[in-house]
């Protein structure tokens, strides 16, 4: 590859030794060689076909209503906020389900159908604002409870009553069957009882009972 100097003696024209710097600096700073032209072109050609690919994607959106476009971004938005805020609020009422459960199933319902009242009366109370704050305890305490704070009648089964009814059922069968006169129900028998099974004893057997205490 012929240098500048060797094209300009091709052509008649030599440049003196002492003017060959300043040539140098002038032409380097003022001309490209063919090959940085070239990539001048080539990059030329490549933004151009660059901004004719952009503006035939232009020409594809011009009969585009843009105002509709943003109206269309803004409702899937929504309602993609709406479908999360949804499953988050499926996920916190299945939880609330299975405590409400967890906390029924230690109560003693009269039957069934008293329980699941309660159990639809406790889920649409927890799910009121006025709800916030509250534990499922106290709200359960106040369906059960009247205005006085006395639990209703028919909703839990009196554990108390039930057990006094088992002990009154104990007493009016004999437990001891001997001859006439024999005591249904033995001294030790009789020791071993609480106030309120020597209750019952006197309300059912008050002659056994007054023979146990010592009065007969």
């Amino acid at each position: 590859m012929k240098n500048i100097y060797e094209i300009l003696k091709g052509i008649g024209i030599e440049v003196p030794e002492e003017q060959k710097e300043t040539f140098d600096k002038e032409w380097k700073e003022n001309y490209r060689t063919k090959v940085e032209y070239d990539k001048a072109v080539e990059k030329r050609d490549e933004y151009k076909e660059s901004l004719e690919n952009v503006q035939g994607e232009l020409e594809g959106f011009k009969d585009i209503d843009v105002n509709e476009l943003k109206n269309q971004v803004s409702t899937l938005t929504t309602q993609l906020q709406e479908e999360k805020a949804a499953r988050v609020k499926d996920a916190a009422r299945v939880e609330l389900e299975k405590n409400v459960d967890s906390f029924l199933s230690e109560k003693k319902f009269v039957n069934p159908i008293t329980q699941d009242a309660i159990r639809k009366n406790l889920m649409e109370e927890l799910d009121k604002d006025s709800a916030k704050g509250k534990s499922i305890a106290d709200i359960f305490t106040g369906l059960i409870t009247d205005a006085d704070g006395k639990q209703m009648e028919n909703i839990l089964v009196d554990e108390q009553r039930e057990k006094l009814e088992g002990q009154k059922a104990r007493f009016t069968n004999p437990l001891n069957t001997g001859g006439a006169g024999a005591l249904k129900v033995t001294r030790e028998e009789f020791l071993k009882m609480g106030d309120a099974e020597r209750i019952l004893l006197k309300q059912n057997d008050p002659d056994t009972w007054a023979t146990l205490i010592g009065r007969r």
